[in-house]
């Protein structure tokens, strides 16, 4: 019997700026790879990522403004920032 394939997955990265830093795991310092599902997007990485969907964030998709819908793609790199308040 062969054996069951593993489901494709992409490789993403993630770093996190800021006071979500405190979501990092210890020790854990730059950013951290995923391997997502196709069709995942970026507010699946950041739950995969332990990040609660109660933060305001803004996310950067490989220097370009994203939002949390946004599929993600092999490869890509994304960084989530705190909500910025006053001007």
């Amino acid at each position: 019997m062969p054996e069951p394939q593993a489901a494709p997955t992409i490789a993403v990265h993630l770093t996190l700026f800021a006071d979500l830093r405190r979501f990092e795991p210890k020790g854990s310092n730059g950013p951290r790879t995923f391997a997502m599902r196709p069709g995942a997007t970026v507010a699946d990485l950041v739950a995969e990522a332990g990040v609660p969907s109660t933060e305001d964030v803004t996310v950067g998709l490989n220097g370009e403004r994203a939002t949390l819908d946004t599929p993600l793609s092999e490869g890509d790199d994304v960084v989530l920032f705190s909500q910025m308040e006053g001007g």
